[in-house]
């Protein structure tokens, strides 16, 4: 029985071991094909995906219209010149930065103290045609119509004692005792002194009349001086560069002494309120509303500003800011567009009057 027992023992572990090494082979096949089947699955997956993500269809409409613009203070920037072309600034009361006030003195010219004489004179002028005007109401003095009235009375008494003196000496050159020359001698004598008489009493109307062409002519020579004042002050103001709004001095281009080119003497902006002109292409006008919302950028200032649409232009031009990009178009043509900047971006693009930014405005949902 002991015989038996070990050869059964004995046979019973060769059997085992390849047992084992089947297992093994059966389990290394089945992992096999398991990963197999995963990494198809996976694959037909992601296949069966993209073939879905194709199928739905992606919308590459834009959202925003895109363009080019510059920074300008609200009216535009203006150039304060002299009135008159080669005139010569005596003094200058500003600098690059200041603020002024609508009506202040910028510069003066020059001219200013010629004009002031000037001025002065034709004041001197306008009190003289007064006191013509006045003499000529209130007509002569009164000794001056008692000294005429006096001359007539003289001139009266001459003239009877001629005329008795010509008719004696008639009556004798009818008796042949004088001869005719002697007579008409003393018909001379009479005759001026009549003539005399007749001018004094003329005189004497003259004098004592206020005549209404008198009056009118001498009030005339008044109004006329008044109208040289007036000239000689407009002038005068002309001397006095003054602003024409409140603003800020954005550059100076002639001082003291210089004479007002054509640039004239300084840049004027009303930079509290700034503004956008962006240059819209032409095919993208038709995007753009007033009251759109748009967002400016540069490399000039960090982050962006914001404003909206509110001047669309009503022509095409050629764009005016010039693209960076060698690419771009330069003959495009374009619609300015003027977007005004909320209170935070005017103060946070102040003074970058001129700076080319990039606009994006937004587009109406569709």
């Amino acid at each position: 029985m002991q015989t038996v027992t070990s050869k059964t023992t004995a046979v019973s572990k060769p059997l085992s071991k390849l047992t084992q090494r089947r297992v093994l082979v059966v389990a290394a096949l089945g992992g096999m094909i398991a990963t197999g089947c995963l990494l198809y699955g996976a694959s037909y997956f992601s296949l069966a995906s993209q073939k879905a993500i194709s199928a739905v269809p992606v919308s590459t409409k834009a959202t925003r219209v895109t363009a080019l613009g510059r920074l300008e203070p609200q009216g535009e920037v203006i150039q304060l010149a002299a009135s008159s072309k080669g005139s010569r600034v005596e003094q200058l009361l500003v600098q690059r930065g200041d603020r002024v006030r609508a009506g202040q003195v910028i510069a003066v010219l020059d001219s200013r103290d010629r004009l002031q004489a000037a001025l002065e004179k034709a004041k001197q002028d306008v009190q003289i045609a007064f006191t013509k005007l006045a003499q000529v109401k209130a007509g002569a003095k009164t000794g001056e119509i008692g000294a005429q009235s006096a001359t007539i009375a003289r001139l009266n008494a001459e003239l009877n004692n001629a005329q008795l003196e010509a008719q004696r000496y008639q009556t004798l050159y009818e008796q042949g005792a004088i001869s005719a020359s002697s007579r008409d001698s003393k018909q001379l004598v009479a005759d001026t002194t009549r003539a005399q008489l007749q001018q004094a009493k003329n005189t004497l109307s003259s004098v004592a009349e206020i005549r209404p062409v008198d009056v009118t002519a001498a009030e005339a020579e008044v109004a006329s001086a008044q109208t040289v004042v007036k000239q000689a002050q407009a002038d005068l103001a002309l001397a006095l560069v003054r602003s024409p709004r409140d603003g800020q001095v954005l550059k100076v281009h002639t001082w003291a002494g210089e004479i007002v080119g054509d640039q004239g003497i300084v840049d004027l902006g009303q930079t509290d309120q700034m503004y956008v002109v962006a240059e819209v292409y032409e095919s993208d006008v038709k995007d753009v509303r007033m009251g759109q919302p748009a967002t400016i950028t540069s490399s000039a200032f960090n982050g962006d500003v914001h404003g909206t649409v509110k001047e669309i232009g009503l022509q095409i031009q050629k764009k005016g800011v010039l693209d960076t990009n060698p690419t771009a178009d330069a003959d495009a043509r374009i619609v300015e567009v003027k977007i005004r900047l909320d209170k935070p971006g005017s103060r946070k693009v102040a003074g970058l009057t001129n700076l080319e930014v990039t606009v994006q405005i937004a587009k109406e949902a569709t």
